[in-house]
């Protein structure tokens, strides 16, 4: 049985786009592009690299 459950999302449109675009480089859905960018983004809030009392990300922002 799948545990995976719909769920609607309204994202500006060059959110959008940009997800067309890295589904189409990647060969994958949108859907997985999607999933992909969020555990992306869940791994990066679960294991920061911190300096100090900076928080580097890996897109190198940082944060105070």
């Amino acid at each position: 049985m799948n545990s995976r459950k719909p769920m609607q999302l309204r994202l500006p449109q060059e959110l959008k786009e940009w997800i067309k675009a890295e589904s189409d480089r990647n060969g994958n859905s949108q859907n997985s592009e999607v999933i992909r960018a969020i555990r992306a983004a869940k791994d990066r809030r679960s294991t920061p690299g911190e300096i100090g009392n900076i928080i580097m990300d890996q897109v190198d922002n940082a944060r105070c």
